[in-house]
């Protein structure tokens, strides 16, 4: 293709000034800062490579194993897929906005997704969020195709990445009750049941869904226990209501959702219609659930990330003919916090951030501690999944167990009765570690942060390992 041509196709991609701004920024944000914890811990899960993980499924970590085999191991390398997600995200959502609609509501929604603070702030962090939203944002796009062509074959392409999203986050499952409650709200939408093609997408969702179904299966269901325990009713609560009334609409961006809400009054003054209809349907069993389950427990603020990129869609479309001055000031106000957010987390090496930032800090100088001590030891042991990503991820030459909690930890390891292990512990916890180990003896205090704090600090002990894959989960 000639270089004009690719120009030229170049300049016909709306507001890319800014996608290219935003884009390198998020890129030098997720050079510069150090992983946190999280982040540790699903590189670990991509040094095993695996159709299942004890906490999530395992799309996060397959992500993170191509990028690093490819670039090699650093937090760029890390997040660059998470990253690179947003992009793909912003053309599906784009073409979906376009293919319902109109090219004007696709622009808008395009720059009003790189507007909407979590997803735009949040694809620089890997954790299973981004697949999730990639996957339900393709899903949408698929059946943005759907209606607008009217070829059945987009049943199947909405099965492969509903069923993918599956392997992703287990939030995806709500896309799926989201279509069938189209098809049930809509009259063009049930004509589809006459036809062989919706179940044929449920025949290719279950294909994409069925690695980590199979590895569930042989694994006691595992993750599928982990994950669905969640749903389990507690003690009935008001105090985490406001929280998320008032949260949910600052990290979608405020403006934003109240388009969203502009939107929903549309449809249902003209429930006729099937784009509409679609838009309202998708999200609705998750913010149900959620609002059921914020009764009992906190909902934390990236469980409905999915659903963000339909909600600005539905935005984008509602603002066509509603407030054209709220309009106007929708982009600049969440792109201006984006930038500052951005800006601030990748200056964060240098000014020393206190709560969440504060999560990546020290832990280079916790590694190289650990290193100094490690002399006559044949693995470090650790007893939290935040300590073992981090230590695992600095110290890759090094055998680093998790003692805590085995069942996170799979695979095969190198403990064996009767060696000396080097013993890190939090210093806010109190573990007997003379469960597992004999001989034991306290070696050196680590303080991860400038200012020795219990939360940062950590001990260091010696001792000698009584029987192998030895549990201290239980003390």
């Amino acid at each position: 293709m000639p270089v004009s041509e690719i120009l030229q196709r170049l300049k016909a991609i709306p507001y890319l000034p800014i996608l290219i701004g935003l884009t390198v920024l998020r890129l030098i944000t997720a050079s510069v800062s150090g992983l946190v914890p999280d982040e540790a811990y699903y590189w670990l899960w991509a040094q095993h490579p695996s159709a299942g993980y004890y906490d999530h499924p395992p799309m996060v970590a397959w992500w993170i194993t191509v990028s690093t085999a490819i670039f090699g191991h650093s937090p760029f390398s890390v997040r660059l897929p998470f990253v690179l997600s947003f992009l793909a995200l912003s053309w599906l959502m784009f073409d979906a906005a376009r293919a319902l609609f109109s090219d004007t509501i696709a622009r808008r929604t395009l720059l009003w997704l790189n507007a909407c603070l979590l997803l735009s702030i949040g694809s620089v962090i890997a954790t299973p969020d981004p697949p999730s939203v990639l996957m339900w944002g393709a899903g949408l796009w698929a059946l943005a195709r759907l209606i607008a062509s009217g070829q059945g074959y987009w049943w199947l392409v909405f099965g492969a990445f509903a069923g993918l999203g599956v392997e992703a986050k287990y939030t995806n499952l709500f896309l799926g009750v989201g279509v069938a409650l189209w098809v049930a709200i809509n009259r063009d939408a049930r004509r589809w049941l006459l036809t062989p093609w919706p179940y044929l997408g449920g025949v290719a969702a279950l294909i994409a869904m069925a690695p980590n179904l199979a590895w569930n299966a042989t694994h006691d269901f595992a993750t599928l226990g982990k994950q669905f325990g969640r749903m389990e009713a507690g003690q009935f609560t008001l105090s985490y209501l406001i929280e998320f009334l008032l949260s949910q609409p600052l990290l979608l961006n405020p403006l934003i959702c109240a388009f969203a809400a502009i939107g929903a009054v549309a449809w249902w003054r003209d429930r006729s219609d099937a784009r509409l209809a679609l838009l309202i349907a998708l999200p609705l069993p998750l913010i149900v659930y959620m609002l059921t389950h914020v009764f009992h427990d906190r909902i934390q603020g990236n469980w409905p990330a999915p659903i963000f990129p339909g909600l600005v869609l539905l935005a984008a479309y509602a603002a066509e003919t509603h407030w054209p001055r709220l309009r106007s000031w929708t982009a600049p106000f969440g792109i201006a916090i984006t930038v500052i957010v951005l800006m601030v987390l990748s200056l964060s090496g240098v000014v020393k951030l206190p709560g969440a930032a504060g999560l990546s800090q020290g832990w280079e100088k916790v590694a190289n501690a650990v290193r100094q001590h490690h002399s006559g030891a044949a693995f470090i042991a650790t007893t939290d999944y935040n300590t073992q990503g981090e230590l695992s991820f600095h110290l890759r030459d090094l055998s680093v167990i998790g003692m805590v909690e085995r069942e996170r930890y799979t695979w095969p390891t190198s403990d064996a009765a009767g060696q000396t292990a080097l013993i890190i512990v939090q210093a806010r916890r109190s573990i007997n570690l003379d469960v597992c180990f004999e001989d034991v003896r306290e070696l050196a205090i680590i303080s991860r942060l400038e200012k020795p704090n219990p939360k940062s600090d950590f001990r260091l002990y010696s001792g000698r390992l009584k029987a192998a894959r030895c549990d201290l989960t239980e003390n």
